[in-house]
């Protein structure tokens, strides 16, 4: 199966050799004086003038992605430009182009595994800046419910104080009535010819008849 896949030209490959292939675009690409290699002198410009062209897209890094899938090496260079080079990718040698193949998944350049690492360290750093606003909300959460647990203790005691008092004036009239009622009883107990008295003659006064008067 790998065998059909490589009996073609890539259809990358051959828009990257047409790209190359077109002096207006000189000015963002071209090839090397010798032709064993071709610059990207504005990587920018490259990716929103060129690449939607001929890849419908403005990724440039996709774009390297792509290179690097298959095996280009990639040089920076001083100016600012970047260099790009492959054994069968050459000026005027289009048929070499089939000896140009796209790596497996398993295989990595060592320019990937560098990205990678970066991406890594970048994600890293990423997941420990969104640790530290995390502990930042954790430490203003327990602030702010450690000063509502003092608000609610200072509300509770308050309530507690005035139930208290409720309860000791409470208990305070139930012992005044209590007091009370025990001194009545008491002097119930103590003179009761007096009471019984009183009832008696209130009898009498009742039982009584009226009498009638005869006016002469």
């Amino acid at each position: 199966m790998s065998s059909k896949r490589r009996v073609g030209i890539a259809h990358f490959l051959l828009r990257t050799f047409e790209m190359l292939d077109t002096p207006k675009l000189k000015h963002l690409i071209e090839w090397s004086p010798c032709g064993e290699m071709f610059y990207i002198k504005n990587s920018r410009e490259f990716a929103n003038k060129v690449l939607p062209q001929y890849f419908r897209h403005r990724n440039f890094q996709s774009f390297l992605r792509q290179l690097n899938m298959y095996n280009f090496v990639k040089k920076r260079l001083k100016n600012g430009w970047n260099q790009f080079q492959h054994k069968y990718f050459k000026r005027e040698a289009k048929n070499l182009l089939i000896n140009v193949h796209r790596r497996s998944n398993g295989q990595q350049s060592d320019e990937e595994e560098q990205t990678d690492q970066q991406d890594s360290i970048k994600k890293q750093q990423e997941q420990l800046q969104q640790i530290k606003y995390l502990q930042n909300d954790i430490v203003l959460t327990s602030s702010f419910l450690y000063q509502q647990s003092v608000i609610l203790q200072s509300n509770f005691q308050r309530l507690k104080n005035k139930l208290l008092y409720q309860y000791i004036e409470e208990q305070k009239q139930e012992k005044f009535l209590f007091n009370t009622f025990s001194l009545l009883n008491k002097s119930q107990t103590d003179s009761p010819k007096l009471t019984q008295t009183i009832l008696t003659q209130n009898q009498k006064e009742t039982d009584q008849e009226p009498q009638l008067f005869v006016l002469s």
